[in-house]
């Protein structure tokens, strides 16, 4: 279910019951004493089963690991949460855990606090998310440009039919990991998900936006895959 190798094997254990949809092994996961608390709701013992076999058992929830980091006693997950067939946005969590006894003794999920965007890249990925074309296209300058997969899409109306194609014809989903502003303009890391082709592709897939920016719209969109730094 994750990649990161160096996971508590507790928390690995509970992540992985919970890909299996298997109530049983995520309470066997979890001390007798632990506490479980998801927006702001506190559960124990049993309740910790019924919180995960009505998510994710009836619900069909999954949950996409994308970050980790460990210190201080405490390992903090931030994962992708999402529902088939609903048409919702993903959803971007914190998942921190706290683990005694190689057992977890208690489990905190918060949304993620999220980089702040400028207005017109958060336009876009508002738009993407929505799959709103009207509303992508309109975050764009009548001149735009927009690299993807090193093919050029110039003017609006040649974006449009890119984004038509490949972003809301594709579904494709953004979560922010991490923004940075850069000479007035804005560099978005995200975590993508869709109905193209994942073929060859890791997963989760990451993936670079370059935004320059002019007053309230885009003027240029670069899109890459970048591979990790050595």
């Amino acid at each position: 279910m994750t990649a990161f190798a160096n996971l508590p094997r507790a928390v690995a254990t509970f992540l992985k019951a919970i890909g299996k949809r298997d109530g049983v092994a995520v309470l066997a996961a979890v001390a007798n004493d632990a506490v479980l608390v998801d927006g702001g709701v506190e559960h124990r013992g049993n309740a910790i089963r019924e919180w995960h076999d009505r998510i994710f058992l009836r619900a069909g929830t999954t949950v996409q690991p994308i970050d980790l980091v460990l210190g201080d006693g405490q390992t903090v997950l931030t994962v992708i949460a999402k529902q088939p067939d609903q048409g919702m946005t993903p959803a971007q969590f914190d998942w921190r855990f706290a683990i005694s006894d190689g057992k977890i003794s208690a489990v905190t999920i918060v949304p993620t606090k999220l980089p702040e965007l400028p207005a017109p890249a958060a336009s876009y990925v508002v738009a993407a998310n929505a799959f709103n074309l009207e509303a992508l296209v309109e975050a764009f300058a009548e001149h735009a440009m927009v690299n993807d997969q090193l093919l050029e899409h110039w003017g609006k109306q040649a974006i449009r039919k890119w984004a038509a194609r490949d972003i809301i014809g594709d579904r494709v989903t953004m979560c922010v990991v991490k923004a940075v502003e850069h000479h007035g303009n804005a560099i978005v890391t995200a975590v993508v998900d869709g109905d193209y082709d994942k073929r060859g592709l890791p997963d989760p897939l990451v993936v670079t936006f370059y935004f320059s920016l002019h007053g309230d719209k885009i003027i240029q969109l670069i899109i890459l895959r970048n591979e990790p730094a050595m």
